[in-house]
């Protein structure tokens, strides 16, 4: 089987950027991060609840990352901001 190149699709690269992200984040420890903007507050609550929650892969385990969603203040546009951060394994985990 030949290889076909082309550019990764979009759902893969943001799982990438996801991860990217998360990596980041554990970086720079207890640090605020904004980490996507969202056009409604609703989208911008469910993300960071995905992160909190480890839904999302890249934010695993659970309880390791801090996340708040956010209205952006300094625009009339309506979006929203989620922000984040890594505090580290979940008290349970880290024995």
């Amino acid at each position: 089987m030949q290889p076909v190149f082309s550019p990764l699709p979009d759902d893969l690269r943001l799982a990438l950027e996801l991860f990217d992200t998360a990596q980041a984040l554990r970086d720079r420890r207890g640090e605020w991060a904004l980490v996507q903007q969202h056009k409604k507050l609703s989208l911008a609550s469910n993300q960071a609840h995905r992160i909190r929650t480890g839904k999302l892969v890249a934010f695993r385990p659970a309880g390791a990352f801090e996340a708040k969603a956010r209205k952006n203040r300094d625009k009339d546009t309506g979006e929203s901001e989620v922000w984040a951060r890594y505090v580290g394994l979940p008290p349970a985990q880290a024995a």
